[in-house]
């Protein structure tokens, strides 16, 4: 392992000098002298300030607010057409698409459509049964519990259609 290191960093080193040679006898320029003196004597406090374990940590943090600014915002509304009509029975319908001649049109913001039932009755009903739940488990009937809806409310589109 530390040969093939070594090895790495020599091949490294010959691939920097001999590029630095290249432009000097392209350019008649030294890229390392010309780099220090831009550089000037305080290269190295400069170095040591940009990877000082404070100014990383100031970084680490700036980001992560910009990530969280950016993810945390509220989700904008997505507007859905939705007809409504009266049939002959006086019975009101909905629907995607206007199934009857007076279907009057109504826009309705969907942010979230599928909600998780009240857990606090679900879960003090298990806590009596079980002195113990953990929360992985109430995770677990959360799910199961937004799943079944979600069937339900498939089921109850389809028969409407």
């Amino acid at each position: 392992m530390f040969r093939l290191l070594f090895k790495s960093v020599v091949v490294l080193l010959l691939v920097f000098f001999i590029a630095n040679y290249l432009i000097y006898l392209k350019t008649g320029q030294m890229p390392l002298r010309d780099m220090r003196e831009r550089m000037g004597d305080d290269w190295l406090v400069d170095l040591r300030e940009l990877l000082s374990p404070n100014q990383l940590t100031a970084d680490a943090k700036q980001v992560i607010k910009g990530v969280a600014d950016e993810y945390s915002a509220p989700e904008p509304a997505a507007k859905t057409k939705v007809y409504k009509w009266t049939d002959a029975n006086g019975q009101v319908h909905f629907g995607d698409k206007p199934l009857a001649s007076g279907a009057e049109q109504i826009e309705v913001e969907v942010r979230n459509a599928i909600s998780a039932p009240e857990a606090a009755s679900r879960i003090s009903d298990q806590q009596d049964a079980a002195p113990k739940v953990s929360v992985q488990e109430s995770a677990l009937d959360k799910a199961r519990a937004a799943a079944e809806a979600m069937k339900q409310r498939v089921q109850q589109q389809e028969q409407a259609q």
